[in-house]
């Protein structure tokens, strides 16, 4: 009898080697990286586990600074940190020396991860030579000059420094004033699939000094596809093949009626290349342009076009609209329906608020020096106010803060991926603010 008792006691105290552990209440999903940062998991009850990855290589980063709510840690060599005891969204910063640091208000979801951008991002980049064949046969006016200007194809995923890569001494414009001379050029470009696209304008100084009574008119288009760029690896030969007018198609952008005093506008159409080299970007309509040709999308296999449209004031830095369309295959392109910048901004060093935007999913605040990242902060739950972290360094000197309202469809922020989900955005209002 005596014997039968310990046993149970023994049992209850787990002293049974094949007996198992009562599981834990709440929501205690097995850890997983999201694709391009973001949130999963279902909501926070109990624990959030959290992954810091480089934005660049998606790489772990260890020994990050995280704080969820109250508690405090760093990431292991897998980039994770695990908070336990927490309930409920949360308050999270994630720091890390040489990235621009990130905090979230109000996140829900006990799977995270932060895909952090290098303050100051190395671009792989390479130099590419060659030259627009025909240019020395096409003819203009006397007294005009011939100009071709070779671009780059943007890629989506890759930081804006990448995407904004300036070629050293113009090295990528030519400006030709006598006949049966060619263009030959050089153009610095990221690393990774590419596609130049050249342009070529009459250009027609009027006779005078002056610029501002200049003008300037397209000739034709060139392109060349299928390059393949490595870091630091030069490459020549890569001529530019003319596009004929006859292979474009005029586009045409309407603005709507674009947020109250936002009166400069512009519509970047893009051309979105089906071999994975990104956009080809193309700034052609403004509020004096209506209208421009652009190559039609038989020139490249698969493509589609995309339109950008910005609405903007004529302050420096300008409170701006912009509406994004992708995957259009018509060439009446319209910006829709825009999303305003938040109003009734206030920031500083140590805070910020503004007034939400009504339709707007997210709301954010981004704080540079310069081309260097500090902090950017995301709004999940509706809240219009932001305290900087303690965890987080506000540099002294000029900073350029931009505050943000998002809208899209079909996003659900307890369970959104950054990869999956980019596309589902469609707008954003933002309002510069500078401080000295």
């Amino acid at each position: 009898m005596r014997k039968l008792a310990l046993l149970a006691i023994l049992a209850a105290c787990g002293g049974d080697d094949t007996a198992s552990p009562d599981s834990p209440t709440g929501n205690h999903p097995d850890p997983m990286v999201i694709a391009g940062g973001g949130i999963t998991g279902g909501a926070i009850d109990g624990v959030v586990n959290l992954y810091a990855i480089d934005d660049a290589t998606r790489m772990p980063i260890q020994g990050a600074m995280v704080r969820v709510g109250t508690i405090e840690g760093t990431t292991d060599a897998t980039g994770l940190f695990v908070a336990d005891g927490v309930v409920g969204k949360q308050d999270v910063v994630v720091t890390a020396a040489g990235y621009r640091s990130e905090y979230w208000i109000g996140a829900n979801g006990a799977n995270m991860t932060f895909d952090l951008h290098a303050a100051n991002p190395t671009v792989a980049q390479a130099t590419l030579s060659g030259s627009i064949t025909g240019f020395d046969q096409i003819t203009v006016p006397t007294g005009h000059a011939k100009v071709g200007l070779v671009g780059y194809s943007q890629d989506d995923l890759a930081p804006d420094a990448a995407n904004n890569l300036t070629t050293p001494n113009s090295g990528n414009v030519c400006i030709v004033t006598t006949a049966n001379t060619g263009c030959n050029f050089q153009i610095v470009t990221r690393a990774g699939k590419v596609t130049l696209i050249g342009m070529v304008f009459d250009y027609d100084t009027k006779g005078t000094q002056t610029t501002a009574d200049d003008t300037q008119t397209l000739i034709s288009y060139a392109s060349r596809t299928g390059i393949t760029v490595s870091d630091g690896v030069a490459q020549t030969g890569q001529d530019l093949t003319v596009i004929p007018m006859a292979m474009t198609s005029t586009v045409a952008v309407d603005f709507g009626t674009p947020p109250s005093g936002l009166t400069q506008l512009l519509g970047l159409v893009g051309i979105e290349m089906a071999d994975g080299s990104g956009v080809i970007q193309l700034p052609v309509i403004s509020n004096t342009v209506s209208s421009a040709p652009v190559p039609s999308l038989a020139s490249f296999s698969g493509a589609t076009y995309r339109l950008s449209a910005i609405a903007q004031t004529t302050a420096t830095p300008p409170n701006q609209a912009i509406t994004l369309h992708r995957h259009l295959s018509t060439t009446s392109l319209a910006a829709g329906e825009w999303t305003p910048p938040p109003a009734n901004v206030t920031v500083d060093r140590t805070s910020a608020s503004w007034t939400n935007v009504t339709g707007a999913l997210i709301h954010g605040v981004e704080y540079d020096s310069g081309s260097t990242g500090i902090l950017s902060i995301t709004s999940f739950d509706g809240t219009a106010t932001a305290t900087i972290p303690d965890l987080v360094s506000i540099p002294s000197g000029s900073l350029t803060v931009k505050v943000q309202a998002l809208a899209g469809s079909g996003l659900d922020l307890t369970d959104l991926e950054i990869d999956r989900d980019r596309e589902k955005l469609t707008a954003v209002g933002v309002a510069n603010v500078a401080l000295n």
